[in-house]
């Protein structure tokens, strides 16, 4: 059965299609486009109006991750369609996108790689959760022949002015203070720029404090965050573009869920130094007339304390990396060439450590070209990748990759754009799947890798369709995913244990062969590879109903779903359920009003180490108030009606729900 096939069969998304169509009918020819329609994307390396590209793209302004702002990024993140989040507690959470996570999303602060730990575990938070962010990107799909095969399920871009990218008039300011009521949490960002001709400063610093959340069945245990980050940074601006330096110094220390109730737990504490360079020069040579660079350095560490106190492992990871672009325009033909290269040194040092120290150095170069003939285009590139892994103990790998995609657009009528890709797509495995081996306590598993695993290689095959005109809008992705070798991380079928008095531990067949007094016994857990398939699609809708009393009315939809198997049976692990959210705002120039139902539904499609996660729904609602062009006050209420939620796609999805009831006030204010 073709990937066309089977993801028409199994996501039954054309029933959905032609329900949102009948209600868009109606409105469709009367809408009128009193608003401009292109937003531009660009973490794409051809940047373009949103609604042109040829993958799911979304991007988030500062009012949207000012009103989804929750948590770390996977959970700010998480109601965007085609979104999931990770979710190991208040203090760590990283997205999961169509059904990839970990090494596969490439999460970004300002086009360039965070280099942090949170692709080794769940319980390490990404170093940008979005606090103090102007806006974020995101690309859905295999978004590897800009930023190499670590982004075969897609990119997420934290963007901020730390480097200022545009003049600043004097003195400017954005400044943000909330409180949440579930965790009686506060949080603050402030962005302080002045400028003088060409040059533009800029100060920026930003906290977030919360105890333990409560949740339908009682307090979160040790859910505690404190997040401190400082920067400042400089540019030239001028019609020629802009070029600039920045640093900033992270410290984020949360609490870890308690292995048993009855005893204290845990704590991280993390802090990361930042330097970067970005500039973006308008050229004349050749046929070239952009030049982009980014260039930064990055030192991170963390200390995993246990619950009395003591340090446990600790985490290290320092390195740099670079990525040059040169970019082409004309009337037709537009197009980038692009050079990547990284070097980073990851290590973990403790009883705990489950992977020794090692180097990886990744080499890319792309080029993406699009040939626009109005009604009809094309859009494709290549991109080769070379990734070196040298291990202290089991030695060194290199892969080399190649990546490529071929797309084709059509404009049918105004307003409408509709898109198709196919695309081959090469990951090399990471130091985790290659050299893992020991006890990993946030998993509750003991994780063994496979130095000898080769690359896994994904051909997939997306279409889109885009409508937009005014007040109306409408959405389809459509995406099916063959892997050939998916590395995935599944039960071996034996447990480790471990007797701390005579100092010895082993593996035995099953738990009850451990020996009597072992102190710590885990199912071992390896990474090994299969072929898989992964389909499904976002769909989402907007129209306006009526005006009433100077109230626009807006309705608004999204569905999303994703389904993944094991060739030959079974199905990958922790693959998120099926949302859909249902929306109506009502909106003047002063005032926002909105209420939705946000329904989960249950997983029973499950690895064989599984168990079913019940769905729920989430009735939310917020209020948002602009006296003029300078404030913003918002209240925003989460789970009013105060229900049980469990992630899927969490390792502590049946200890630790998500957060009850919440009532959120933010004031937000730029001038």
């Amino acid at each position: 059965m073709t990937i066309r096939t089977k993801l028409l069969a199994s996501c039954r998304l054309p029933i959905v299609l032609a329900t949102f169509a009948g209600v868009l009918a109606p409105t469709l020819a009367q809408a009128q486009d009193s608003e401009a329609t292109s937003e531009i994307v660009v973490t794409a390396p051809l940047e373009g109006s949103r609604i042109e590209s040829l993958q799911g793209a979304e991007v988030l302004r500062r009012d949207d991750i000012v009103e989804q702002l929750h948590g770390g990024l996977g959970d700010t993140l998480d109601a965007t369609p085609g979104i999931a989040t990770t979710f190991f507690g208040a203090g760590a959470s990283r997205p999961i996108i169509r059904g990839l996570g970990e090494d596969r999303v490439r999460v970004l602060q300002n086009g360039i790689g965070a280099i942090d730990a949170s692709t080794a575990s769940p319980d390490h938070a990404v170093t940008s959760d979005g606090l103090d962010a102007e806006r974020i990107e995101v690309l859905r799909g295999a978004a590897a022949l800009a930023y190499g095969g670590n982004a075969i399920g897609g990119v997420v871009n934290v963007i901020d002015q730390s480097i200022p990218t545009r003049p600043i008039d004097g003195f400017s300011l954005d400044a943000l203070v909330g409180y949440s009521s579930v965790d009686e949490g506060t949080q603050g960002s402030a962005e302080i720029g002045f400028g003088a001709g060409p040059l533009a400063l800029h100060v920026s610093g930003a906290a977030r404090d919360a105890d333990p959340y409560d949740t339908p069945i009682g307090e979160a245990l040790n859910q505690w965050v404190r997040l401190r980050n400082l920067g400042a940074g400089g540019s030239l601006t001028g019609e020629w573009g802009f070029a600039g330096l920045a640093i900033k110094q992270t410290e984020n220390e949360y609490g870890l869920l308690p292995e048993d109730p009855s005893e204290p737990g845990g704590r991280i504490e993390m802090e990361q130094t930042r330097i970067e360079s970005r500039g973006d020069l308008r050229i004349d040579v050749g046929p070239f007339d952009r030049l982009d660079y980014g260039v930064q350095h990055s030192d991170y560490e963390h200390t995993e304390f246990e619950g009395d106190g003591a340090p446990g492992t600790r985490f290290f990871s320092e390195g740099w990396e670079g990525r040059l672009e040169a970019h082409h325009g004309g009337e037709r033909l537009q197009g980038a060439l692009g050079l990547q290269y990284s070097d980073v040194d990851f290590e973990a040092e403790g009883e705990e450590a489950f992977i020794t120290a090692t180097n990886t150095v990744d080499l890319g170069v792309f080029v993406v070209e699009r040939y626009d003939l109005d009604t009809w285009g094309l859009e494709g590139g290549v991109r080769f990748d070379r990734r070196e892994i040298d291990n202290f103990v089991f030695g060194a790998r290199d892969f080399d990759n190649v990546s490529g995609s071929i797309g084709l657009f059509v404009r049918p009528a105004e307003n409408w754009f509709i898109g198709g890709t196919i695309a081959r797509t090469e990951r090399a495995p990471s130091a985790i799947e290659l050299f893992s081996d020991g006890p990993h306590l946030a998993t509750a598993n003991y994780e063994v890798g496979d130095p000898a695993i080769d690359r896994e290689a994904a051909t997939s095959l997306e279409v889109s369709a885009r409508y937009r005109n005014g007040a109306t809008r409408f959405e389809l992705n459509l995406y099916g995913i063959d892997f050939a070798d998916y590395i995935a991380l599944v039960e071996r079928g034996d447990v480790w244990w471990l007797d701390e008095d005579t100092d010895t531990s082993g593996f035995a067949p099953d738990e009850a062969s451990a020996p009597a007094g072992a102190d710590e016994i885990l199912p071992v857990f390896n990474f090994l590879q299969r072929d898989a398939t992964f389909i499904g699609g976002e769909i989402s809708a907007a129209t306006q109903l009526f005006e009433a009393a100077g109230f626009t009315v807006t309705a608004d939809a999204a569905l999303d779903i994703v389904r993944a198997q094991f060739v030959g049976g079974g199905r990958p692990p922790r693959i998120p359920p099926r949302t859909l959210t249902l929306g109506l705002e009502a909106a003047n120039d002063a005032w926002t009003a909105r209420v939705e139902a946000v329904d989960t539904a249950k997983q029973d499609r499950l690895a064989a180490f599984e168990t079913e996660t019940d769905g729920f729904t989430f009735l939310n609602a917020s209020l948002a108030w602009r006296p003029n062009e300078t404030w913003t006050l918002r209240l925003d209420g989460r789970n009013l009606t105060d229900e049980l939620g469990r992630v899927h796609s969490s390792f502590l999805k049946d200890d630790l729900p998500l957060p009850g009831r919440n009532l959120r006030v933010t004031l937000l204010t730029s001038f």
